[in-house]
């Protein structure tokens, strides 16, 4: 063999070396961050244990099961509801019924579910409170769909002989209603138009 392709063997196998060395090191390096992440969570620190884990996610290639099963944990701890749901459904795509952590996923799967349905909840009531200023809702024009013919100005029921159609008895053929109707339907003070 000639000391040519001696040296190219020689150089391509350093290279092989290097390169899986340097992945096992980036490898260890992201399970060290996990590792970390997971007693920052025990020990009741939670955002310095979200930032292990997103620099052992960064690091990795793979997800490996248990990191989903850690950042759900802890995203829930933070009050990501919807974040921890997420990462909690990939533990148990990932796992099956069969993981590690299989009754612990459930139990905050359940946790999560519970308090992100609460915090909709709070939020809607939020909004709604916003909206209205002591049962007035602030309309954001001088008119407003009327919400029983949903502003066709037609109501089409069904009937013997098929669909009737009938005038809108509170916003007429127009179906809009003013800001100060819409209010009053609203609170089941607005009398029907006469016909």
């Amino acid at each position: 063999m000639s000391p040519l392709k001696t040296l190219v063997i020689i150089l391509f196998l350093a290279f092989t070396w290097q390169s899986s060395s340097a992945q096992g090191i980036v490898k260890r390096e992201a399970l060290t961050s996990m590792d970390r992440g997971v007693e920052a969570m025990e020990a009741g620190y939670y955002e310095a244990a979200d930032q292990f884990f997103r620099d052992a996610l960064s690091k990795m290639t793979k997800l490996p099961s248990n990191l989903a099963y850690y950042f759900g944990r802890n995203s829930y701890h933070l009050g990501k509801y919807k974040q921890a749901i997420n990462w909690l459904n990939k533990y148990v795509e990932l796992k099956g019924n069969t993981g590690q952590y299989n009754d612990e996923v459930r139990e905050y799967l359940e946790l999560a579910n519970d308090a992100f349905k609460k915090l909709r909840e709070d939020e809607i009531g939020r909004t709604q409170k916003q909206l209205t200023t002591q049962g007035y809702f602030d309309c954001p024009s001088d008119y407003m769909h009327c919400p029983l013919c949903n502003g066709t100005g037609v109501l089409i029921t069904p009937g013997k002989f098929g669909a009737v159609y009938q005038t809108c008895p509170y916003s007429g053929l127009s179906g809009k209603l003013t800001c100060d109707e819409y209010n009053q339907y609203l609170r089941g003070e607005l009398e029907k138009k006469s016909e």
